[in-house]
C-alpha cells in the first residue's frame, strides 16, 4: 500500500479545548482542497468508543486530556487499535515528554504553535507510512518466525549450502535423520556429511548439485541412498532449490530430504508378495492342469485295466460257463467236465485278484484296516518290486494318525516315490516314519542324482501338489536337494486339525 501526501484521511482529533479543537479542524479538513474527515473526541474514553466504531487512517492526540496525560494516552489507543498510527499534539515544549509517547508507539509529534496545514500533513502522512512499513516488518517478522519454527520442529531434514556446497544451517530432523548434531555439520562440506556410499553415487550426487544451481527442474527428483553417522543406509526422498539474492545471483541451495526408508522397504516387500502371489497363482493354474491330466491318465488306466483286465477274464469265465451248459447232460466224461470247471475258477481268482490290484492302487485297504505304518510298508514294498531300489523302512514310533492325515501323508508319500522312480536315478531310499502325539513326521532320503532348488516342470508341480496337501492341513514340507548329492524330504503334519482344540 502507497501512501501520497495529498490523500483525504479519514482522522480522529482527539482534544479537550474548544478552540484548539475549531483551528485543527480547519487545519485538517481542508489541507491544500483535499478535503479529509475529521471527526473529534473530548476524551480518551470518548475516542477509544471512537476507534471502536470507526476506522480511522489515523489519530491526533492532545497529550493533556481530563482523563489523561502523557504517554498514558498513546499507549491506551494503541493497545486498543494497533494498526491505527498516532500523532502527538503538544502546546508544551516538552521533548522528553514526545520522546516517551515515540517510545510506547506514537509515530510522531507536533507542537501547537508549529502546527501549519504543510506540517500536520506531512506529520499525519509519514505517520501513517511508518505505521505501515512497521506493520509490513512486524508480518515479515511473524512470518520468518513461523518459518523457522517449521523449520525447526520439521521431522524431514532441512538445509542450506552455499554455493560452494558447505552446509550453513542443519536442523533438528536432519540431526535425527544422518545422526550428526548442527555442531558436527554446519561448516562442513555437504558430501562429507550426508554421505553417498559409493564413487558412483557421490558422483551423481555432486552432479545433482550442479543441476540444481542451474534451476534444472529435474535435479532434485527420484530417490538417493546416503549413509547416516553410523554408516547404515538411509533411503531419501530429495527436494533442492537454488536460493537467489533479489538481484538474481545464486548464493546457495536449500534441501528438504524426507526419509522414506520404510516407506520404501514396505513398496519392497509388498512389491514381493504381489509377484509371489502372481507367480502362486501360475503355479497352481499349471498344478491344476496337471491333476486334471493325471486323473484323466488315471481313469484311461482304469478304463483299460477293466477292458483288457476285467473284460478278457469275465469273457473267459462266461465262456467256460457256455461250455459247460452246452455239454451238460452231453457224452462228456466227468474228468472233462471237471477241468473246464477248473479253468473257470483259476479265471475268477485271477478275476478277484485284478480287483483287488486296482482297489488298492485307488485306496490301499491297509490304510483304513491297519493304519498309516501299514499302509506306507506295504507301498514301499510294492514299489521296491516294481523299480528294483532298495528300500529301508524304519518306524521309530507310532500312534494313531487321523484319517485325513493318514490319506495325505499316504498321498504324499506316494508322490516321493513316484518321483524317485522318474528322475532320482537312485539305488536305495531310506524311509524314517514317526508317529507322536502331537505329529507325524515323514523322511523319505535318496541317493540319487538330486536335482536343482529353482527346477521347473512336472518336478516342480510334483513338489507343489506335495505341498498344498500338507497346507492343508497345517504342515509343511522341507526339501534338500542338489544335483548330484541325493535327495531328502521331510513331511511334518500334525496330527490335531489347524484350529482344532
Amino acid at each position: 500500500m502507497t501512501t501520497t501526501f495529498g490523500q483525504p484521511r479519514s482522522l480522529l482529533l482527539v482534544e479537550d479545548n474548544p478552540s484548539d479543537v475549531e483551528f485543527m479542524r480547519e487545519l485538517l479538513e481542508d489541507p491544500l482542497g483535499r478535503k479529509n474527515q475529521v471527526a473529534t473526541a473530548g476524551t480518551l474514553a470518548d475516542a477509544l468508543t471512537a476507534i471502536d466504531r470507526e476506522r480511522f487512517d489515523a489519530v491526533l492526540l492532545d497529550l493533556g486530556l481530563p482523563d489523561t496525560t502523557g504517554p498514558a494516552g498513546v499507549a491506551a489507543l494503541r493497545s486498543a487499535r494497533a494498526e491505527v498510527p498516532v500523532v502527538v499534539l503538544t502546546g508544551l515544549d516538552d521533548e522528553r515528554a514526545a520522546l516517551d509517547c515515540l517510545a510506547v508507539g506514537a509515530q510522531d509529534y507536533i507542537g501547537k504553535s508549529d502546527a501549519t496545514i504543510e506540517t500536520l500533513r506531512r506529520a499525519v502522512a509519514y505517520a501513517i507510512a511508518r505505521e505501515q512499513e512497521s506493520q509490513a516488518t512486524r508480518r515479515a517478522d511473524d512470518l520468518q518466525a513461523r518459518l523457522a519454527t517449521i523449520v525447526a520442529t520439521s521431522r524431514d531434514a532441512i538445509v542450506s549450502f552455499s554455493a560452494e556446497g558447505v552446509i550453513e544451517s542443519w536442523n533438528a530432523g536432519a540431526e535425527r535423520i544422518f545422526g550428526f548434531t548442527a555442531d558436527e555439520a554446519v561448516g562442513r562440506r555437504f558430501h562429507d556429511v550426508i554421505r553417498a556410499p559409493d564413487e558412483a553415487q557421490r558422483t551423481d550426487q555432486t552432479r545433482r548439485m550442479t543441476e540444481a544451481l542451474a534451476d534444472d527442474p529435474d535435479a532434485s527428483l527420484g530417490d538417493v541412498v546416503r549413509l547416516r553417522k553410523d554408516g547404515s543406509p538411509v533411503v531419501l526422498s530429495s527436494s533442492t532449490r537454488a536460493l537467489r539474492r533479489a538481484d538474481g545471483e545464486t548464493i546457495g541451495l536449500a534441501a528438504i530430504l524426507r526419509d522414506v526408508t520404510d516407506k520404501r522397504r514396505q513398496e519392497d516387500e509388498l512389491r514381493r508378495r504381489n509377484e509371489d502371489l502372481l507367480l502362486r497363482d501360475r503355479q497352481m493354474r499349471a498344478l491344476a492342469a496337471r491333476l486334471n491330466a493325471v486323473r484323466e491318465e488315471e481313469r484311461i488306466r482304469i478304463s483299460r485295466e477293466v477292458h483288457d483286465g476285467l473284460g478278457q477274464l469275465l469273457t473267459g469265465v462266461k465262456m467256460d460257463l457256455g461250455w459247460v451248459g452246452r455239454h451238460l447232460g452231453a457224452d462228456v466224461t466227468p474228468a472233462e467236465v471237471e477241468a473246464r470247471l477248473s479253468e473257470t475258477m483259476g479265471l475268477v481268482d485271477s478275476t478277484i485278484a485284478t480287483v483287488q490290484r486296482i482297489a488298492t492302487e485307488l485306496r490301499p485297504s491297509a490304510l483304513d484296516a491297519l493304519g498309516l505304518a501299514a499302509a506306507l510298508r506295504d507301498e514301499a514294498r510294492r514299489f521296491e518290486t516294481r523299480s528294483g531300489v532298495d528300500v529301508a523302512f524304519l518306524v521309530r514310533e507310532e500312534a494313531v494318525a487321523p484319517a485325513p492325515v493318514a490319506t495325505a501323508a499316504f498321498r504324499i508319500f506316494q508322490e516321493i516315490l513316484t518321483n524317485v522312480a522318474r528322475h532320482a536315478q537312485a539305488k536305495r531310499l531310506d524311509i524314517d516314519l514317526q508317529i507322536g502325539p502331537t505329529t507325524c513326521v515323514l523322511v523319505a532320503r535318496d541317493d540319487g542324482v538330486g536335482f536343482a532348488a529353482e527346477a521347473d516342470g512336472p518336478v516342480a508341480l510334483g513338489l507343489l501338489g506335495m505341498r498344498e496337501r500338507a497346507a492343508e492341513l497345517g504342515g509343511d514340507i522341507v526339501i534338500e536337494a542338489e544335483r548330484g548329492a541325493g535327495t531328502c524330504v521331510t513331511v511334518r503334519i500334525p496330527l490335531a486339525e489347524p484350529g482344532a482344540k
